[in-house]
């Protein structure tokens, strides 16, 4: 998956001294204004930025050449120049690091702005957890459209069109096997679609499967899908054929991001009851910085509203959480180097993503608000 690959590339930046930019922008243009209220929000907030800077002439010069990009490529997006379609766009910038990086998506951010050290991931990571690559195939007897749909945009729609004769008016044996000749030609017709839906989906990019149509069509369809596809199929929903194309997608992606919670938090109830007979499964803050710190985190769980501060050793690297009555990081434990404070989530995201890990977010979990909003499935004990 490009998107997911990108991610950890952006995860395995290392810090360095210069200022790094990370805006996230709405860019689903309802009208004039809201183009107007993009260009004000990106102008205030970099303003900002150099206002922070301003004691710092040695990084100021960095920062205002990111800004001259930045203010550039959005206004590229404004007058429509730059990636038309899209909804919402991340965009990382440290100039003295050469590093200038742009991600568009089809579902819209909340407008954020973070100047920091390195690139802010938490939008760009909640985002990709919630909505993954999927193959959506809508099926008659005689029609079918198939939609790529990633974050990154929906691929061109494929349409297959077979013929399959109309109902004959006699009865009796001839009318029977007249059906049946109908039967035949929808066979080879839903054939066709399951293989191509099979192709496409064995290409590797792909982690979820929808199907759209009739309930007696699905279920003669469903019988030419390999296994290894059925057990992908994430949805399964009737709408009319002619529907449009953008109200087709948007019931797609609310389904998904609903189908997609419910699994989350049935993964973290499955996790919860294994744990206490020595399963794959840490619950709480401690446990699982320590679990992380050793490699053993295969999938990262937290509540959207975390927002814990840690301790990260500058040596090792390793995480900590915030020691003593006053709140300031010891020293390290494992190398007794210096220990600073960090935004947990951010860092957490990172050293799971560097382990070639994932992590999923939740609004809402009873388990997960028990143990300070954050969980995880092992790799190995």
């Amino acid at each position: 998956m490009k998107m997911f690959k990108e991610l950890k590339k952006l995860a395995r930046i290392e810090e360095g001294p210069y200022p790094f930019c990370s805006l996230y922008l709405n860019t689903k243009w309802e009208d004039e204004q809201q183009r107007e209220r993009i260009r004000l929000f990106t102008k205030n907030q970099l303003k900002k930025g150099t206002d922070q800077l301003k004691e710092r002439e040695d990084l100021l010069r960095y920062y205002l050449e990111d800004q001259k990009r930045i203010e550039k490529y959005v206004e590229g997006l404004i007058r429509q120049n730059i990636e038309e379609g899209i909804n919402g766009v991340a965009i990382f910038s440290c100039s003295g690091a050469q590093t200038f990086l742009t991600y568009p998506s089809i579902i819209p951010y909340e407008n954020e702005f973070i100047l920091g050290n390195l690139p802010t991931l938490k939008p760009l990571v909640r985002l990709i957890s919630q909505y993954q690559n999927t193959l959506a195939v809508m099926v008659d007897t005689e029609s079918a459209r198939l939609l790529e749909i990633s974050l990154e945009g929906v691929g061109p729609e494929l349409s297959i069109e077979s013929y399959v004769p109309g109902r004959h008016d006699q009865g009796g044996w001839a009318q029977r096997r007249y059906q049946r000749h109908i039967k035949d030609h929808m066979d080879k017709h839903h054939k066709e679609v399951a293989d191509q839906l099979t192709n496409l989906f064995d290409s590797g990019n792909w982690r979820r499967i929808v199907l759209i149509g009739q309930d007696r069509i699905l279920s003669n369809f469903k019988h030419f899908l390999p296994e290894r596809i059925k057990n992908h199929i994430a949805d399964i929903f009737s709408a009319e054929f002619t529907e449009d194309r953008s109200k087709l997608l948007k019931k797609i992606f609310d389904r998904l991001f609903l189908k997609e919670k419910e699994e989350i938090s049935q993964q973290i109830r499955e996790l919860k009851e294994r744990t206490p007979h020595g399963g794959l499964a840490t619950f709480g803050l401690s446990p699982t910085l320590e679990a992380l710190n050793q490699g053993k985190v295969q999938t990262l769980f937290l509540l959207d509203s975390f927002t814990l501060k840690g301790g990260k050793c500058m040596s090792c690297g390793i995480l900590t959480p915030l020691m003593g009555g006053n709140g300031s990081p010891s020293p390290c434990p494992l190398c007794k180097g210096k220990i600073k404070t960090v935004p947990l989530e951010e860092e957490m995201i990172r050293l799971v993503l560097r382990q070639d890990g994932e992590v999923k977010w939740i609004d809402e979990d009873p388990i997960l608000k028990e143990f300070e909003g954050v969980g995880a499935s092992l790799r190995f004990r």
